[in-house]
């Protein structure tokens, strides 16, 4: 079985790592944000409080798998935002730096989990519509909204040409039909993290041109490793188990 709920902000900020004072984001959470919203709604503690570095809630992500789709097309805006001086000892309150952010405008993200300890904690937050902690789309002041859609049984998929309706995690030969797909991107997200918050495994994703004029899906032919499941109405390619 798996849950299937919504997510939608305002604004989402999911910064890539090679970025520094200018912020760039990728266009959907990659699964180290999708673990961060999970602790956020089941309420596992990350002990940020005793040490800044503190992950702890990865703890409570072994056995899950997750999956991610764009419901809405991409749209950007980019704006800079003034940030605290606290670098430089007895710095005045009024010192500040603008940094330039990349966000992405009024997105809605489809979240699939299956598996895992928390599974069972996780559905009884959904279906009463409540969190522990408050879920953000990437940073703090993109506070995110949510819509619990179902339980689903995850049914196995057969035959070619799959049109899939998640981004798509490159595992083994995985083929894609790239005309049909309407044009493919290719990014390599960050997957899992140690309780320290060291990045410990990365992982290349494809997926489409977020158009408005169709449904964006990217044609897998060769599926390769990747298990691709029928979940709902919607063709799940699905990322490895934490």
């Amino acid at each position: 079985m798996a849950l299937v709920y919504d997510v939608s902000a305002d604004m989402a900020m999911f910064r890539k790592p090679y970025t520094t004072t200018s912020m760039v984001s990728f266009p959907f959470p990659p699964p180290t944000a999708l673990a961060g919203l999970i602790g956020a709604i089941v309420g596992i503690s990350h002990d940020a409080a005793q040490k800044a570095n503190s992950a702890a809630f990865w703890d409570a992500m072994s056995g899950i798998r997750v999956g991610v789709g764009v419901k809405k097309p991409i749209a950007w805006s980019t704006t800079t935002v003034n940030l605290m001086k606290f670098k430089t000892p007895n710095a005045h309150m009024g010192e500040h730096i603008q940094v330039k952010h990349q966000f992405v405008k009024g997105p809605r993200y489809r979240v699939y989990v299956e598996g895992g300890n928390v599974y069972g904690a996780l559905r009884e937050r959904l279906e009463k519509g409540e969190f522990m902690y408050t879920p953000y789309l990437g940073i703090a002041y993109c506070i995110a909204d949510w819509e619990y859609i179902g339980e689903y049984a995850s049914m196995s998929c057969s035959g070619k040409d799959l049109a899939v309706d998640t981004v798509v995690p490159v595992y083994g030969d995985l083929e894609v039909d790239v005309l049909a797909s309407g044009g493919i991107h290719r990014e390599v997200v960050p997957f899992r993290m140690s309780k320290d918050r060291k990045l410990e495994e990365t992982v290349a994703v494809l997926y489409p041109e977020f158009r408005s004029d169709r449904k964006s899906v990217v044609i897998v032919r060769n599926r390769g490793d990747v298990d691709i499941t029928q979940v709902g109405d919607d063709v799940v390619a699905w990322f490895k188990p934490w």
